[in-house]
């Protein structure tokens, strides 16, 4: 406790144990709060057990501030829970803080620049040598549900004229990060006739200093200065860095139909270039509102100057807690995570886990809605990220492809996917850029500034793409780098830079003809390159299927969503809460291997599959399918929370390839399989090969125009016609001769 002798202030010095500590709402003096906060960084110390069982006891504060400056970082990094556990006057320090930070931080760090004299200095000062500034930077345990010893920050669209001037702490993402500037702390002004020196102090924020209007520092009285004779000593004055920050809130925060709210954060001296577009992050500072530009004024009624009363409110950051990839996007508990190993132990969680993605969608054993839920469900978990030796990286994210009928569920199952991801963007084709996705160069008043797009922004989580056919090719051209590479290279208006986009892609995709038709093969439905289609680990054709019994159950599935009588449909056995921590603790902790037996499994059928495909003649099989059997694999072991992905996992992994790519790769060769076709329509087709057999004899040749006319003359469908005598002429039946002639074998 202060006390006051003879007019001189004392700030150092014991205080009495039996003294009670000052209302919270009381008014502190200045140097009680900076003598307190000395006591604080000096005494705070935490215990932990050493040799022996002997409680060992460690400052905290006061060998961090001695290791920092003596590496020439000249900061202090303090905890707002330390500050509230230490004591009373910790609680007090910590209230003042809060409703004061204005005026607490530079009494804090002038407490922290004699600490350094105190602790740090050796011996006097040298000549032009001054004390350095330590910068305070706070920090918190912040926690969206507000636990026990945590802080729940504040929505950013929450941030109202209530917590003006007061400590907040924010969550957002960064989109934009303007250039470094350069802002003069302590300014020196000389006056013009007496040559007199006095210097200002410019607060942190966005404000400018006040020019001194009359000059005092003629004491003999001989010649009166004239009116603002003072210049600045530009040599003489101490900048500090400073930098613009635009946070934007999560999206998962954002309400259905608003827009994203947005402020401006201020980052200064050690806090600059620490933040890239699409980092999390979690912000603690002060709330301001100033005028745009210090000193600016609004005209009244009769010409007089007057204050703007409407201010431009923005954020001092004091301190920032990032999270990039995701990984505190989501908080797990010590409880939670026992019970996770619990689960994870549970022999049939891959098949809760299947059966808890899209509860609320029913499949059956014609379609394939319940091969896209597990593939759903290892795009979710995803695989391991490999660092390469020459500094690259091998991608651990898996991708999908949805293609085919309308009402098959497809933007359902991508609108679950954003739900139970722990970080997820949801855009749709047609209003979707290729800037919109990747980022974009903005031009401001101050230059050109970067901000990314949905791909950087989810970053460590994924990008659902609705009506991805939509899109334009330019588009979905520029999208390449992202889903193979996952960076964004960026090399425009002078600035060349790379962004990460570490995230998985599931795109849904209607036919070029708005359904799929058995008749004509996928690729020619499909609008897409081969480019963009080899870097899907996963394509899926979801037709829809024309059986009485499915269509029996699934109406009798819907009818009950809707009268509320299948209510146990609407969740799985995991929760979607409890199945969204238990996705982001795998991810977090988890990067599984293939073992080497199971590698050896995998090597042969990798050969296996590479043969048959050139036999056939079907989509090629490269490299990247390999990746994508391998990704699948880790993911199936992740969901176990097992290190090293088995023979069983590569056999599952494998078995889901072959439902996926390489059945649409079959489609796409336009074979005909009258199982997977409508009965009525392999009727037709079995008819028309018949009746293509009359027309052309054993050993007859004929035009190839002549015989799709008379097939036509005959009833048949043109396209029918057409796909008999491309299948047949793939069968062998028909052999192509000179003239666009054909001969029947």
């Amino acid at each position: 406790m202060s006390m006051s002798q003879g007019g001189v202030t004392v700030l150092e010095g014991p205080e009495p144990v039996d003294v009670p500590s000052q209302n919270p709402d009381q008014k502190v003096e200045p140097n009680q709060l900076a003598s307190k906060f000395k006591r604080f960084v000096k005494e705070y110390a935490y215990h932990t057990a050493g040799y022996g069982g002997a409680n060992v006891s460690t400052l905290k504060y006061r060998e961090q501030l001695i290791q920092n400056c003596s590496r020439g970082v000249y900061q202090l990094k303090v905890n707002l829970n330390d500050l509230n556990s230490w004591s009373t006057d910790g609680e007090l320090l910590e209230n003042e803080l809060e409703q004061n930070p204005t005026e607490f931080v530079p009494l804090a760090e002038r407490s922290l620049k004699e600490l350094y004299e105190e602790l740090v200095m050796q011996g006097p000062l040298e000549e032009g040598q001054t004390v350095p500034d330590v910068q305070l930077i706070l920090t918190c345990d912040a926690d969206l549900e507000g636990s026990f010893g945590t802080i729940k920050p504040h929505m950013v669209r929450d941030l109202g004229s209530a917590q003006v001037e007061k400590l907040v702490v924010v969550q957002g993402i960064c989109i934009s990060v303007k250039k470094c500037r350069h802002k003069a702390r302590r300014i020196v002004w000389q006056c013009t006739n007496c040559e007199n020196i006095k210097e200002s102090i410019v607060p942190d924020g966005y404000c400018s200093s006040h020019i001194p209007s009359q000059c005092d520092g003629n004491s003999l009285g001989l010649e009166k200065c004239p009116p603002k004779p003072f210049v600045v000593l530009e040599d003489r004055c101490f900048h500090i860095d400073e930098q613009t920050i635009k946070l934007q809130e999560l999206p998962e925060h954002v309400p259905v139909g608003e827009m994203p709210r947005s402020f401006d954060l201020h980052m200064h001296n050690n806090l600059v270039d620490v933040l890239v577009p699409g980092t999390r992050l979690t912000a603690i500072g002060v709330f301001c509102a100033t005028e745009r530009s210090a000193g600016a004024s609004m005209a009244s009624g009769r010409g007089r100057g007057g204050v703007a009363t409407v201010k431009y409110s923005y954020i001092k950051v004091l301190g920032v807690d990032l999270a990039q990839g995701g990984k505190t996007a989501i908080q797990v508990t010590a409880e939670e995570e026992e019970q996770f190993r619990a689960m994870a132990k549970d022999p049939n969680i891959r098949q809760k886990i299947y059966d808890s993605i899209a509860p609320s969608i029913r499949g059956s054993a014609k379609d394939v809605v319940n091969e896209v839920k597990k593939a759903l469900a290892v795009l979710l978990f995803g695989g391991s990220r490999k660092p390469l030796v020459g500094g690259g990286k091998m991608r651990g994210d898996v991708n999908m492809l949805l293609i085919g009928d309308p009402g098959t569920a497809k933007s359902q199952f991508l609108k679950f996917a954003e739900k139970v991801a722990p970080i997820a963007v949801y855009t749709s084709g047609k209003g979707s850029s290729a800037a919109g996705l990747t980022a974009a160069i903005i031009r401001d008043k101050d230059g050109f500034t970067l901000e990314g797009g949905a791909m950087v922004l989810a970053d460590g989580g994924i990008v659902c793409i609705d009506e991805f056919d939509k899109m334009d090719i330019k588009d979905r051209v520029a999208i390449h780098e992202a889903m193979e590479q996952q960076t964004i290279s960026i090399a425009k208006a002078g600035i060349t830079t790379m962004l990460n986009t570490r995230c998985s892609v599931v795109a849904a995709a209607n036919p070029r003809f708005g359904t799929h038709d058995d008749l004509t093969s996928t690729v020619d439905q499909c609008d897409f390159e081969e480019t963009i289609l080899s870097r899907f680990d996963m394509i899926f054709v979801v037709k829809d299927v024309r059986d009485e019994e499915r269509d029996f159950e699934l109406a009798a599935h819907m009818v009950g969503l809707h009268s509320g009588a299948a209510v146990e449909n609407r969740e799985g056995p995991i929760p979607v809460l409890q199945l969204r921590k238990y996705l982001a603790y795998c991810r977090n902790r988890c990067e599984p291997r293939v073992s080497s037996e199971a590698a050896e499994t995998l090597i042969n059928n990798y050969v296996s599959i590479r043969q048959s495909a050139k036999q056939e003649k079907s989509m090629p099989i490269t490299v990247r399918q390999l990746e994508a059997i391998i990704r699948m694999s880790e993911a199936l072991a992740k969901m176990e929370l097992r290190e090293d992905a088995d023979e069983g996992h590569v056999a599952e992994s494998l078995r889901l390839f072959h439902v996926s790519t390489l059945d649409a790769a079959n489609k796409e060769r336009g074979e005909m399989n009258f199982s997977n076709m409508a009965p009525e329509l392999a009727e037709k087709m079995s008819t028309a090969e018949e009746q293509l057999k009359r027309l052309v004899p054993r050993g007859a040749r004929k035009k190839k125009i002549a015989l799709h006319s008379a097939l036509v003359n005959t009833g048949i469908d043109e396209r029918m016609a057409n796909r008999v005598i491309q299948n047949m002429i793939r069968e062998g039946i028909l052999q192509e001769l000179a003239n666009d002639t054909v001969l029947r074998a």
